[in-house]
């Protein structure tokens, strides 16, 4: 047996072990492009959320301000969380500063060939200074 009938049929096992190398490279990319993309919609969700309950007056429509336009936001983005939670804290007197934290679980399902779990939290943090010259509620 000569070496070229010996090598015959490798070329296409080494095609084979290459396609497959490169769509799992993919998968990994794919999926960490997910990840960090999320983590900057979530941290833009958050500071959009702050800057909402900072021009409110009271803290349940701080709440309710900062809830709804970070669902906004996320939904505008494409982001689809599983767990959405989003708190604020912070005084809302004039002159004061607001943090809003979000958490938001993201789905990871269609990635999970390159080694990511199903699903991954997100956090995010955003805060924002009160108007010093604002009149009251």
């Amino acid at each position: 047996m000569t070496r070229e009938e010996h090598d015959r049929g490798s070329a296409s096992v080494e095609a084979a072990i290459a396609i497959v190398s490169l769509l799992a490279m993919a998968f990994f990319i794919v999926g960490a492009i997910r990840v960090v993309g999320a983590g900057g919609d979530v941290d833009s969700a958050a500071r959009a959320g702050a800057r909402a309950a900072a021009a409110e007056y009271h803290p349940a429509t701080a709440q309710a301000a900062a809830s709804d336009v970070v669902s906004s936001a996320l939904s505008e983005r494409g982001v689809a969380c599983q767990n959405l939670a989003v708190s604020i804290s912070g005084d809302l007197s004039p002159g004061s500063v607001v943090s809003v934290d979000v958490s938001c679980t993201v789905d990871l399902g269609d990635v999970v060939l390159a080694g990511f779990p199903g699903s991954r939290t997100v956090t995010g943090h955003g805060v924002e200074y009160v108007d010093a010259v604002r009149g009251g509620a």
